[in-house]
């Protein structure tokens, strides 16, 4: 199987309104940040992946026809992945797999949402199995509700824990130049915010961002000819039922699925203990504590302990999150994509503010679809 890196990553200036450029233009934004990092051109490029949530969300259909002159694309391969907010890691393993198949040299994954211009709870809203899921899942909030609600008792996932999870992203996202929302909070605040759908509450969701996010993946022959790039040393994407009834409400199983994967083609065989830090996606501060446990961080009903430790903790011994995740910035179609440009920069030294010291191997989490589809990646700063 033919080595594939990372060589170069970008980003916007995440926001809840970017009006002073288009979809395009938010997206061109991204790709020439891309570009520099890797010291690159368009014309070093052989192929485009463009990533996106459901069309609705920034109301633009077929956008990767508009993307390719923007970008510079025309006369290139381009195609379009969609799968909610696991689009990037989807998307990215698309074009892995372009370049392990010796089909491109070199190519650029975009991904982007602008949620400031589409319509997003419409959209979220037909996600759903018309006849047996929508009435149920009540909106993403509402199912999302239930499965914590089931976690409760049988795991421990409180309510304080969660909040805890809140505090810790939002206090990490002030050291991110990119964030959205840039707010230190307290786990009183969090558990005094408003109620949403019990016991999910205001500040346990994260905002809702315009942004982009793009990276530049590269054969072997072409990491030669870069400078500090991040392997990708395996990369997995699943997805489980549609209907609810058939699902567990406990752990996601395809996220334990393509992590149980995805750590047999890295060779990690303890992650608490082999990883140097994780990015996770996480849609609800509940979510996080799930991924606790569902990556293999902590034994199943150990992830409130885990948070209560400190050892997520942009300090502690797995920080989880040192950009501030989901609750600095979401721009739902690019959020995956922007966990793995994040554990990128740690491995290669260049995440800034929140570089966690010595990271050698990152972790890097996302999902889509109404939480049935669930991707896992590993990095190094080493080939495998």
């Amino acid at each position: 199987m033919r080595n594939v890196a990372i060589l170069g990553t970008g980003q916007t200036n995440h926001a809840r309104r970017r009006t002073d450029v288009s979809t395009i233009g938010l997206s061109r934004e991204a790709v020439l940040r891309a570009l520099e990092d890797a010291d690159l051109t368009m014309d070093d490029i052989d192929s485009v992946v463009v990533c996106s949530g459901p069309v609705l969300f920034a109301a633009v259909n077929q956008p990767e026809k508009w993307l390719a002159d923007a970008i510079g694309a025309r006369n290139k391969p381009v195609v379009r992945v969609t799968s909610g907010g696991g689009t990037g890691l989807a998307g990215a393993l698309a074009a892995v797999n372009q370049v392990r198949a010796g089909h491109a040299n070199r190519v650029l994954v975009i991904a982007y949402d602008k949620l400031s211009e589409g319509a997003l709870q419409y959209s979220i809203s037909t996600l759903y199995d018309p006849f047996w899921g929508r009435e149920f899942a009540v909106g993403i909030m509402g199912f999302s509700a239930a499965y914590w609600k089931s976690r409760m008792d049988l795991l421990g996932h409180s309510e304080e824990a969660a909040a805890m999870v809140s505090v810790k992203n939002h206090k990490n996202a002030l050291l991110n130049p990119y964030a959205h929302v840039k707010k230190e909070i307290t786990v009183e605040d969090v558990l005094n915010s408003k109620p949403l759908c019990w016991p999910i509450k205001l500040l346990d969701v994260p905002p809702i961002s315009d942004g982009a996010c793009a990276i530049i993946l590269g054969s072997e022959d072409a990491a030669k000819k870069s400078e500090n790039p991040a392997w990708i040393r395996g990369m997995a994407y699943y997805c489980e039922a549609e209907n609810a009834a058939y699902r567990s409400m406990i752990q996601s199983e395809p996220l334990t699925i393509a992590a149980a994967k995805v750590y047999r083609q890295a060779g990690i065989t303890n992650p608490r203990r082999q990883v140097d830090v994780v990015e996770v996606q996480e849609p609800y501060t509940c979510f996080e504590l799930s991924y606790y446990e569902g990556l293999g961080l902590c034994e199943s009903g150990g992830a409130a302990e885990l948070m209560a430790s400190g050892a997520t903790q942009i300090d502690g011994d797995i920080p989880v999150n040192p950009s501030g995740g989901c609750m600095g910035a979401n721009p739902i179609g690019a959020t995956a994509l922007i966990r793995l440009a994040e554990v990128a920069q740690q491995v290669r030294g260049k995440a800034g503010a929140y570089q966690i010291d010595g990271a050698k191997v990152g972790l890097a989490q996302a999902g889509g679809g109404w939480a049935n589809l669930r991707g896992v990646a590993v990095v190094s700063s080493e080939k495998g």
